[in-house]
């Protein structure tokens, strides 16, 4: 009995291995949404991290200053390494 149920659930993992290891290949206009989205979410963590610098040190200490222009920084740098050519 043991060795049927094993004999069925390795037979159904065999069955299943193709499709699960398919990849999914994306096409070009797929990768250019998938950019656009990322770099307008990229965009709005600019602003929100830029707006709070703004706020400066009646808000925030001079080390929670820095973490955010480092993060700031960041985002920059994400954003031109997306939309480089």
């Amino acid at each position: 009995m043991k060795k049927s149920i094993l004999m069925l659930m390795v037979a159904g993992l065999f069955a299943a291995m193709p499709a699960l290891a398919a990849e999914h290949k994306m096409s070009a206009e797929e990768q250019m949404q998938r950019c656009a989205e990322q770099s307008e979410s990229i965009d709005k963590k600019i602003e929100r991290l830029q707006s709070e610098i703004k706020k400066g040190s009646t808000k925030y200490s001079a080390e929670e200053l820095r973490k955010l222009e480092t993060k700031l920084n960041e985002a920059n740098a994400m954003l031109d390494s997306i939309t480089k050519p």
